[in-house]
């Protein structure tokens, strides 16, 4: 005669076992749906996403933290990419204080690109106590792509503006 525990033993095993094999099951009917699924169309570029990183920016620049602005662009896919983050790290350490606020006129996406054009209004304060405050206004155009990590600019022109000089 078996001990209780035993038998108390093996049906506990069994329904651990049986539970598996639904969740393998389950598991392998996923993926095999997965497999069978369309892959979605690429996301267009919208006033939301733009405002998502025109937001990053202008916190960024509020809150003095160059990766934060630096993060809004994929700084590998764009052209002179390098030239352009030395370009911000420099605006940043000439800087005492940056206000800046963006206006999105227009969103476009085409072939999963994306572009903003943007007015800008600028005030940046100088380190140099007696150099006189900067005040910018223009309209920039922003180029985006999709990424893995979502919508990244690739570019923005005019670069100039992102300096000190009027």
């Amino acid at each position: 005669m078996k001990p209780k525990w035993t038998s108390l033993a093996l049906a506990i095993a069994a329904m651990f076992i049986a539970a598996a094999g639904v969740q393998h099951g389950d598991a392998s009917m996923i993926t095999a749906q997965a497999q069978t699924s369309p892959a979605p169309k690429a996301a267009e570029f919208t006033d939301g996403d733009a405002s998502d990183l025109l937001n990053q920016i202008t916190s960024g620049f509020t809150g003095r933290n160059q990766k934060k602005v630096l993060a809004a662009f994929d700084l590998a896919a764009m052209t002179d990419g390098e030239r352009f983050r030395q370009q911000i790290i420099s605006f940043f350490s000439h800087t005492e204080s940056v206000r800046i606020h963006f206006n999105l006129v227009k969103t476009s996406s085409e072939e999963g690109k994306g572009a903003a054009d943007v007015q800008v209004e600028m005030e940046a304060a100088p380190r140099d106590d007696n150099a006189p405050t900067v005040h910018k206004q223009e309209r920039l155009r922003f180029t985006a792509a999709g990424t893995s990590q979502g919508w990244k600019f690739t570019d923005v022109e005019p670069r100039a503006f992102f300096s000190l000089q009027p």
